[in-house]
């Protein structure tokens, strides 16, 4: 079995008997087996059924003229064209000439049946049917249009993202007046409540254990984010737009905000409930944040940054440069990201960073971030993580690279940024991490790897090859232009260890969540002059062509999650 995909399959070579569904063991004497057909194709590598997924590199490297089958996609093609194919077949070469070939989707490398889709552009376990003439009925690959049709048919889609493609923004006073308007409250039902759904009290884990600690905590700190969003508007109502913000925040469309918010504290409280990763660190009482002079002073920061910002979005302010004029930095890095003062080059901006989008998103960014460790997790699951190492690509403030290392204590981090103000700042958060968790606490707390600093461009990353087992990139990729996206992709596959994962997360692309695509582009509004571009890239494909095979796919929000694996040495 492969020995660095969750599916299973056989690696099959030419020295390896091929496993084939007319020659399976017969240990319990089933009747004579049909011969598999053998159907007309004109091109092998052109296929017709749906969304057939990109064969792993330890299948595509080794095929011999077939495409891999999962135990579930040959139980369904030999159902569909009348083989016998019991439990001991676990999966079978399909000769490629048993697939008639698309019409319109050309495909540049074998593919390979995996798990059931559903939605527009997905596989949804029906396969073609075997018509009179022997060949199959059109049914071919869709052409792919958005981001999110690529995503289908590159990468294994979890759960999260059928729920936040169909989910639509909205509160329970919309569903309340919805219930109104069609005849009352007497037939009021909880699971009708669209804006909860599932709206069940299992659902939200509310009688689990640390339920009530989990919740109270996200509830207050959510809380408090909304208080100082407010806030902040309201000191900036000088002018009309800034004016309607605010009554835009405390209309329903707020209140329709704040509930999407909840539904992210629900799905991170599932992800904890399934032991993927720990409950956050920082619910701990004595983290800083619950000190009252730490929240006034970045309260303070927050309220003397947020009116200057407002007010360079109102006016769209043109000058975006910033004040350090330098040669060590590249052209796209000296901006005013966000028309935040001094883009990232100030500790003003550093200390005030994490307060400024935690407040943007209504406390729901750890959240949306800690969904990048459901693929890690996954991949590090049962590994010896003594001598592994993991590094946070533009890291920032740092503050995502101490969930890594709550999470993964021995292995050694590595934060590299190309600010030294955000890294001086990324420094103070791992040190209060460990002073809370880490060797540092006390009665010794966890076992803890290390963890560095590196100061260089993503694109550049000074390290020996293939030297870090897991890579993190977290927010990253929209703010780059599509050149400098491709050096960072191949800079990855420079720096991973063979079998190693990429995971990035970023802002939802085109086709993510269909309700906010016609508004997508407002984000360019605040200084992001590469996020239109960003939006409309095949990440998939992007890694692809850099050697990777694309892993695991996951939604939070306003986020999206994507793993990468790079291929073990043997299969290059």
């Amino acid at each position: 079995p492969c020995r660095r995909h969750r599916r299973e399959h056989f690696c099959l070579t030419r020295a390896r008997p091929e496993r084939r569904l007319t020659d399976r063991p017969t240990a319990h004497s089933p009747p004579p087996l049909k011969e598999a057909p053998v159907l007309p194709c004109r091109d092998s590598t052109r296929l017709d059924f749906p969304l057939l997924r990109p064969m792993p590199p330890c299948a595509a490297k080794r095929n011999t003229g077939g495409v891999m089958a999962s135990s579930k996609g040959v139980s369904l093609l030999a159902t569909r064209l009348g083989w016998a194919a019991g439990p001991s077949v676990r999966s079978a070469r399909i000769p490629t000439a048993s697939l008639l070939c698309a019409k319109r989707a050309r495909l540049d490398r074998t593919y390979a049946i995996a798990a059931d889709r559903d939605e527009t552009g997905s596989f949804d376990g029906n396969l073609p049917k075997v018509g009179q003439d022997g060949g199959l009925e059109s049914k071919t690959l869709p052409d792919p249009q958005t981001p999110a049709e690529h995503d289908s048919l590159n990468f294994e889609e979890g759960d999260s993202v059928r729920f936040w493609k169909t989910w639509q923004r909205r509160s329970p006073v919309d569903d309340f007046s919805e219930l109104v308007r069609q005849g009352g409250l007497s037939s009021f039902d909880p699971a009708k409540l669209a804006s909860l759904s599932p709206a069940t009290v299992e659902a939200w884990g509310l009688g689990e254990e640390g339920s009530v600690r989990y919740w109270s905590y996200h509830l207050l700190r959510s809380g408090f984010f909304v208080a100082q969003a407010a806030a902040g508007i309201a000191l900036t109502r000088t002018r009309d737009e800034t004016a309607d913000s605010f009554g835009y925040l405390t209309s329903s469309v707020g209140a329709a905000l704040y509930t999407e918010a909840l539904q992210m504290f629900r799905q991170d409280w599932a992800f904890i409930k399934k032991g993927l990763y720990n409950e956050p660190y920082d619910m701990d009482l004595r983290h800083r944040q619950f000190d009252p002079l730490f929240i006034f002073e970045r309260a303070r920061r927050f309220l003397r940054e947020a009116p200057r910002t407002l007010e360079r979005r109102t006016v769209g302010e043109t000058d975006t440069s910033v004040w350090l004029k330098s040669s060590l930095y590249p052209d796209y890095y000296l901006n005013t990201w966000h028309y935040q003062t001094d883009g990232w080059l100030s500790s003003e901006s550093a200390g005030v960073y994490e307060t400024s989008t935690e407040t943007l998103f209504l406390g729901q960014q750890d959240a949306m971030q800690r969904t990048t460790l459901v693929p890690l997790a996954r991949h590090l699951k049962g590994k010896d993580l003594s001598s592994a190492k993991v590094m946070e690509l533009a890291c920032g403030t740092g503050r995502f690279a101490t969930f890594v290392k709550d999470n993964f204590p021995a292995a050694h981090v590595t934060g590299l940024d190309l600010s030294p103000f955000y890294l001086q700042e990324a420094r103070e958060n791992m040190a209060h991490w460990n002073l809370l968790r880490g060797d540092g606490a006390s009665g010794g707390g966890k076992t803890a790897g290390g963890a560095d600093f590196l100061q260089a461009p993503a694109e550049d990353i000074p390290v020996p090859d293939a030297s870090y087992d897991a890579i993190t990139c977290v927010y990253l990729f929209h703010e780059l232009t599509p050149e400098v996206r491709k050096k960072i992709v191949a800079e990855m596959y420079r720096v991973l260890k063979p079998g190693g994962m990429v995971v990035l997360t970023d802002s939802i692309q085109v086709g993510d969540r269909p309700e906010l695509d016609e508004k997508i582009d407002a984000f360019t509004q605040f200084n992001e002059p590469n996020y239109s571009d960003y939006v409309r890239t095949d990440l998939g494909g992007l890694f692809k062509e850099a050697g990777f095979t694309c892993d695991a796919k996951e939604l939070a929000s306003r986020s999206k999650v994507l793993s990468f694996i790079k291929a073990d040495e043997f299969f290059q």
